[in-house]
């Protein structure tokens, strides 16, 4: 027998349903997905993105009083679970993966991921990551750490979709986003680089990106207007943010973004290391000096 699928859902204050089927901002002003009539509330305070299999997580945006999950304000990308409670102000939501009463499904035969049609498509994959989380969180106030991981969030994601991007998926300390190839693509990715290279100077927090070019699986999931995101480019760009770190690096490119941007002129070589998962070692680059 087959189920019926549904979207994440919050239950609002007085008990009504807001579905969630694409990214969802939460703020002051009307022309949010979600609206909160709260003056404690920023025009543009947090968002709620789906990702992967009917996955969602929070994100505040730098908001001035801060978002709280389950009585605790958050200063990083968290995932959302069934019965999370969302607070904005004076404003409480919660959280629900799935309709009322209906149980949990397996992990392993999840009918969004069965239902899921993808085409292989060549893209620009770039994940970016604050240097030195933890440390931060121990040195700093706990609303200036979260006015600055939010602030930080809200300007890259900015920054990746002015340049034609689309922000994928968040991780703990940071974002993963891609391009699919096209005749402007390269000229958005030098935009974009370009841009979170400035930002990099500025910025607090500190951070990294990288990026690389490869095939990737691209999908819709049944019920949100978003895309998924598989294969294993994805994995190796992951790790191109942990062999950054381990380089020092605040910024570092594959072989493959290098030859696709034409730019072997302007790079030079960090390393050649091995990279988990795959058979041989790749060569990383940063822009010259």
């Amino acid at each position: 027998m087959s189920t019926k699928l549904s979207p994440p859902w919050l239950r609002l204050p007085g008990g009504a349903r807001h579905d969630i089927t694409g990214t969802c901002t939460l703020g002051r002003v009307p022309d949010n997905p979600l609206p909160i009539a709260d003056t404690e509330v920023s025009r543009r305070h947090a968002i709620i993105q789906p990702q992967g299999d009917l996955e969602c997580w929070l994100v505040d945006l730098g908001s001035a009083n801060g978002t709280f999950l389950n009585g605790r304000r958050i200063s990083q990308p968290m995932p959302l679970h069934h019965g999370d409670l969302i607070r904005l102000g004076t404003h409480e939501l919660a959280f629900s993966p799935r309709p009322p009463g209906t149980p949990a499904p397996p992990p392993a035969s999840s009918s969004a991921s069965q239902a899921l049609p993808s085409n292989l498509s060549q893209c620009w994959l770039m994940v970016a990551e604050v240097i030195g989380y933890s440390q931060l969180a121990q040195s700093l106030p706990a609303p200036e750490l979260s006015h600055q991981i939010g602030t930080w969030l809200k300007n890259s994601r900015q920054i990746i979709e002015e340049c034609g991007g689309h922000t994928s998926r968040y991780l703990p300390e940071g974002f993963f986003c891609h391009w699919e190839n096209s005749d402007d693509s390269t000229i958005q990715l030098r935009q974009a680089v370009s841009l979170m290279y400035e930002a990099q100077r500025a910025a607090s927090p500190p951070f990294r990106f990288v990026l690389h070019f490869g095939p990737v699986e691209i999908g819709t999931v049944p019920l949100l207007d978003e895309p998924r995101l598989h294969g294993a480019e994805i994995d190796f760009v992951l790790a191109m943010s942990k062999i950054a770190a381990a380089q020092q690096q605040s910024i570092l490119f594959s072989e493959a973004a290098v030859t696709h941007l034409s730019a072997a002129s302007e790079v030079r070589l960090v390393c050649e290391s091995p990279v988990p998962g795959f058979t041989r070692p790749a060569k990383f680059y940063t822009p010259g000096d």
